[in-house]
């Protein structure tokens, strides 16, 4: 079974074109962790209520999320959330864990050569939901 990461900021877009592509990648069964990075307003204290709200408000998005994405094809999904920008929550899970590809909406959470360098790294291959999607140049494990 492959795995894929999806970073994501649990819009509505977000979750139909996961959905969109989930529909069309019937050939081999996927496990996706996605992850929805959350972070606290700036100029917040950094203190246990304001921290405990700002992981509700998370949990609370990524189940809308969860919803709107609908059901998920053999394979599965698992869902974290994670106190971390999303450039950060990138790096940590592509160089902790392992996966045979990372699925883009076409936002970049870092740049294009930094994210040409973690591929590369890790050996994990990049595929877009949209085909609206700005360029990666430099990078041969594009699918």
């Amino acid at each position: 079974m492959q795995t894929a990461l999806y970073v994501t900021d649990c819009s509505i877009d977000s979750a139909l074109a996961l959905r969109n592509r989930l529909a069309t990648f019937t050939h081999n069964s996927v496990c996706i962790t996605v992850v929805h990075p959350y972070d606290i307003e700036p100029g917040q204290p950094l203190n246990k209520v304001i921290l405990k709200e700002a992981r509700q408000a998370a949990i609370t998005r990524l189940n809308n999320w969860k919803a709107i994405l609908g059901e998920v094809k053999p394979g599965g999904l698992k869902t974290e959330i994670l106190f971390a920008s999303p450039e950060l929550a990138l790096r940590i899970h592509l160089l902790i864990r392992r996966y045979d590809a990372i699925f883009s909406d076409g936002q970049w959470l870092v740049t294009p050569h930094d994210l040409a360098d973690l591929l590369a790294q890790t050996g994990t291959q990049l595929h877009y939901l949209t085909d609206n999607v700005p360029e990666l140049v430099g990078t041969a494990c594009l699918v």
